[in-house]
């Protein structure tokens, strides 16, 4: 496995580009669509006249739909490939700064520059998420906050679905829970090399944002709704586990 640092992720990022562009629309792919997408923009509430950071905006579907409720949108990514996509997908009129950064180093952007921060499944990619919590921090100004979703620390180390000889989901597998590292898969379908996360425990992500200097104001594990699963039924899995987590934070 190469080193893991940052540059790592990125370079890899870079790589699956346009490929990974190919699974969203406009919120998101299938999953941030069903259950991620919507509980941000609620948390986020009323943006005409907010300045919002995009932390890992990726191909920029985020920052699209927030700039279009009329926030100010700084959108920071560390693949250059994704954000040539997001640029190109984002019409001008559309008030949103595209920016090459690493999260975990922002030392060339102005602290508490920010009324709001959003980070979509991206502070488990990154090698020192604390050091990426503490930049948000830093950007933002006093009483702002910042939504964060991550995949969700209980499920995601060694998980997968046990399965009979028929091929029936029987219950959804962890392992190796406290033993935190990094996790190459192979995503999406046919990625040209494996994707990088990091699984760690929900106790390290608690803490970090705590010693960050963030309250934690609300967390929200997400479900499918009805109609959801009446639209796409293989969301019906997502009422037996959950793969993701959103805090509601403030500084």
């Amino acid at each position: 496995m190469a080193k893991l640092n940052a540059e790592e992720v990125a370079k890899r990022w870079d790589e699956n580009a346009e490929i990974y562009a190919q699974h969203i629309q406009r919120y998101g792919d299938i999953n941030k669509e069903i259950l991620v997408t919507p509980h941000l923009l609620e948390m986020l509430g009323e943006l005409s006249g907010k300045r919002v950071l995009d932390a890992g905006c990726g191909e920029g579907f985020l920052s699209r739909l927030m700039a279009e409720r009329g926030a100010s949108v700084l959108a920071v990514d560390y693949s250059e490939k994704m954000l040539a996509i997001a640029r190109e997908r984002s019409q001008a009129e559309l008030e949103i700064d595209y920016r090459q950064a690493n999260l975990e180093k922002m030392a060339g952007f102005s602290a508490k520059e920010f009324d709001l921060a959003v980070s979509s499944l991206v502070i488990q990619d990154l090698p020192d998420y604390k050091a990426a919590i503490g930049e948000i921090y830093r950007l933002l100004q006093p009483g702002g906050r910042f939504i964060m979703a991550i995949a969700h620390p209980c499920f995601s180390s060694d998980g997968a679905w046990e399965r009979d000889a028929e091929e029936k989901k029987l219950f959804w597998r962890v392992d190796n829970y406290f033993r935190e590292r990094p996790i190459e898969q192979s995503w999406p379908a046919g990625a040209k090399s494996k994707s990088i996360y990091f699984h760690r425990t929900l106790t390290s992500y608690y803490r970090a944002l705590l010693d960050a200097g963030f309250a934690v104001e609300d967390m929200l594990e997400p479900a499918p709704t009805a109609e959801a699963i009446e639209k796409h039924p293989h969301f019906a899995d997502d009422m037996r586990m959950t793969h993701f987590l959103i805090f509601n934070l403030r500084k």
